[in-house]
């Protein structure tokens, strides 16, 4: 079976198979296989659907997003020791956040200003970085 249109299989299908074998497989009226996911399965600090987060008032970078809200994003959607990939990384701070919660990552921007923003905020940082 192959995926839909435009879209990847998450998991190897031999470990697809253990999870359909268990009823841990629902089935579209299309026929895609999803997951099943419930609530007391979820690991990680469970999280409202309405965010009262605010970007900074004076940003370093002009699309420069709230810290503590990427760093939730980072926390809720990748493993300590993981890697996070910011393809935009603009002014760094997702770089950071995944610093702060023990993931590797990948940063990029095609701004030579944002990559020296980037570059002063990653030096400036009280964190140990390690390179790969």
């Amino acid at each position: 079976m192959t995926p839909p249109a435009g879209r990847h299989w998450r998991t190897s299908p031999e470990e697809f198979e253990k999870l359909d074998a268990a009823g841990a497989i629902e089935w579209s009226a299309t026929g895609n296989p999803r997951i099943k996911k419930y609530a007391d399965e979820h690991r990680g600090k469970k999280i409202q659907d309405v965010w009262t987060f605010k970007d900074p008032q004076y940003p370093a970078y002009p699309t420069q997003k709230n810290a503590e809200m990427l760093k939730l994003m980072v926390e809720q959607s990748s493993e300590e020791g993981g890697y996070v990939m910011d393809c935009f990384a603009g002014g760094g701070t997702a770089l950071l956040a995944a610093a702060q919660a023990g993931r590797k990552f990948i940063g990029m921007d095609k701004s030579p200003v944002a990559v020296e923003l980037i570059e002063k905020r990653l030096l400036g940082a009280d964190y140990v970085f390690e390179q790969e």
